[in-house]
């Protein structure tokens, strides 16, 4: 095979997501099967399934929905087992993962159009016990061996964090509170309640000091997206990958030169940004990994909306509210519109894909014409950041 760089940009032509909920009535293969079905009838041009080269999906576990070897599965719904498919795990960076592959693959000329498809069915579990024992495997051997829990982990970045700058509970409060608020203009999200300080303030500590209001929830989903090397034969509005990065760090919180950074997240960013030609000050919108609402303050300071140990201030000064002028999160976040983990970078990929085309109704940023979603697994191991443009 003969490879043929390309020299346009790579773009999103097509999503579809399923609601986010607590426990889809659909088996997960039926989630999968709507979301592609949705991917394609999205396309605006149409696309014929006998043109999709590549398929990648991501899922974390199956433990979460039972089901593996899901890329043939993929290929037979959509009647084109000549595409070349496999499946990515990166913890809850894999959709993230799925579109970065996607994005080397085809900008290299491997192949032309890629269908990525994310899901997580975490209700299959049954308790949220079970769950984090699952989700402690995304940590280093030597937390996970002393059954150090996925939360309390975080729960350290966040009181290093506290104690080093200053912030109170009622800042991280303050995330979850946007988060739900945001939440509520979005049809796809799994709450549609608004909350207040005082609701995150009174809810159980699960561990010091989060707060289970400072959580993303267990969730249900699948997110589908169709990606090519020739956008503008499928839309005449692609939203195209300007940069793009991937970053680690080590695995274990105990092993990092400073637990309350997201290094990896912030040397992402960094290259993602040189790779666009954009600052942080060019983005209109920001879709980020709050699965913890510490993550949403510190991620201000790694992708360079605010100096080192000043994110708090933000939330404080409502500059990432949905009417401030650098909204983080209108879908809802993880926080609020949920976290299928294997579907999650996906449909961060999603909101900006419909934010950047004027497509996201009550929850539109105005004038939008760049977003950044920063996607990352474990607490912080795996980052990836991609910057998109109209």
């Amino acid at each position: 095979m003969t490879l043929t760089p390309q020299n346009g940009r790579i773009g999103v032509v097509g999503a579809y997501s399923t609601k986010y909920e607590a426990r889809s009535q659909k088996e997960t293969h039926e989630m999968i099967r709507e979301a592609v079905e949705g991917a394609l009838k999205s396309v605006e041009k149409g696309i014929s399934p006998q043109e999709i080269d590549l398929i990648i999906v991501s899922n974390y576990s199956d433990s979460f929905g039972g089901l593996l070897h899901t890329a043939p599965l993929v290929a037979s719904y959509i009647g084109n087992l000549n595409a070349t498919g496999f499946r990515v795990e990166n913890a809850c960076a894999a959709g993230t993962t799925a579109v970065y592959l996607a994005h080397k693959l085809l900008s290299a000329g491997f192949f032309k159009n890629a269908l990525i498809v994310g899901f997580e069915k975490m209700s299959t579990v049954g308790t949220s016990a079970k769950s984090n024992e699952i989700l402690m495997r995304t940590s280093a051997p030597e937390e996970y061996k002393v059954g150090a829990p996925f939360l309390s982990l975080y729960a350290l970045i966040a009181r290093e964090y506290m104690n080093r700058y200053g912030a109170k509970e009622e800042d991280l409060a303050l995330v979850a509170v946007k988060n739900h608020e945001n939440a509520t203009r979005n049809p796809l999200a799994q709450f549609q309640k608004k909350i207040t300080v005082e609701d995150v303030l009174k809810s159980p500590y699960i561990s010091p000091p989060l707060k289970l209001f400072d959580a993303s929830p267990l969730s249900d989903g699948a997110v589908a997206l169709l990606m090519s090397s020739e956008p503008k034969k499928y839309t005449d509005t692609p939203v195209y990958i300007s940069g793009i990065a991937m970053k680690h760090d080590y695995s274990g919180v105990y092993q990092r030169k400073d637990m309350s950074a997201i290094e990896a997240a912030r040397q992402a960013a960094q290259e993602a940004y040189r790779m666009s030609g954009y600052g942080p000050e060019k983005i209109d919108l920001f879709e980020v990994h709050d699965a913890f609402t510490i993550a949403e303050i510190i991620l201000y300071e790694m992708l360079g909306l605010a100096q080192r140990g000043e994110g708090y201030k933000l939330i404080r000064d409502g500059v990432t509210a949905f009417t401030g002028s650098k909204p983080v999160n209108p879908s809802g976040g993880l926080k609020a519109k949920g976290h299928p983990i294997g579907a999650t970078g996906v449909g961060m990929v999603a909101e900006v894909y419909w934010q950047l085309r004027g497509e996201a109704g009550a929850r539109q940023v105005k004038d939008a014409e760049r977003g950044l979603v920063e996607n990352h697994g474990g607490t912080g191991a795996t980052s990836v950041v991609i910057v998109f443009e109209r």
